[in-house]
């Protein structure tokens, strides 16, 4: 027969495994907490305005050739995509738009005349997020952008309107970057709605100054020994300015 003493002590004994096992168990939810929030951490960057360059991996994937990828099966280019060997474009990075110059091609991408199905906003964008992600690229963000920055950058992107453009006032928007060890980053924005979709692809790059200094003499000496001077101006592409 268990005295009264007896019971006290196992009960102390059952209350201190029951307090051992809990704070045990506490501890493996916090481990498993920390390593779900570190997973999602580095798979996903947040848009909370922290985002930086340096902590993308840089990518070493052969990309091959500018605009780098094809268009997936069963659509194609509305019209003729714009192509400049350099241009500005804002992109929207911890929502904030932000400018980056260098090589652009844009276009709005829609089903193939011949194709047997309708357009499908998840195939076109998981398409380009596989693709993407598959040479290294990351996605830098995935939302809407606020109507109080676009109203911001409004009158600097003057670009807004042609082929290409995202509608950003309706649709929400995916940026990604694939960084380049030489600095020539790769930037991706992808739109979709229910019967289209918008690609944009640039790459860093400077400007490849054209523009040379035309000396007077030089051109008097043109025009006594040829009859004439041959002065290059650059226009923009379809453009007169």
């Amino acid at each position: 027969m268990i005295n009264s003493g007896t019971k006290l002590v196992l009960t102390g004994l059952a209350l201190f495994v029951i307090s051992c096992n809990s704070s045990e168990n506490k501890q493996d939810e916090s481990k498993q907490d920390s390593v779900q929030t570190e997973t999602l951490s580095t798979t996903q960057p947040d848009n909370s305005g922290k985002f930086d360059i340096n902590s993308v991996p840089v990518s070493d994937k052969d990309l091959g050739e500018f605009p780098f990828f094809s268009l997936p099966k069963g659509v194609a280019e509305q019209n003729k995509p714009v192509k400049r060997s350099f241009d500005m474009l804002f992109f929207p990075i911890d929502g904030v738009m932000t400018p980056i110059e260098g090589k652009v091609w844009k276009s709005n991408i829609v089903e193939t005349k011949d194709s047997e199905e309708n357009w499908s906003s998840a195939y076109f964008l998981k398409s380009y997020d596989d693709a993407i992600t598959s040479v290294g690229g990351v996605k830098i963000f995935d939302g809407k952008v606020s109507r109080e920055e676009l109203d911001r950058i409004k009158d600097q992107a003057t670009y807004f309107g042609e082929e290409g453009s995202i509608d950003y006032w309706n649709d929400p928007v995916r940026t990604y970057l694939i960084r380049r060890a030489d600095g020539d980053d790769v930037y991706m924005q992808i739109s979709s709605n229910n019967s289209s979709g918008e690609l944009q692809i640039l790459q860093k790059a400077p400007l490849k100054q054209t523009i040379t200094l035309l000396k007077s003499d030089q051109i008097q000496k043109d025009l006594n020994d040829k009859g004439k001077a041959v002065l290059y101006i650059n226009f923009d592409t379809d453009k007169a300015t």
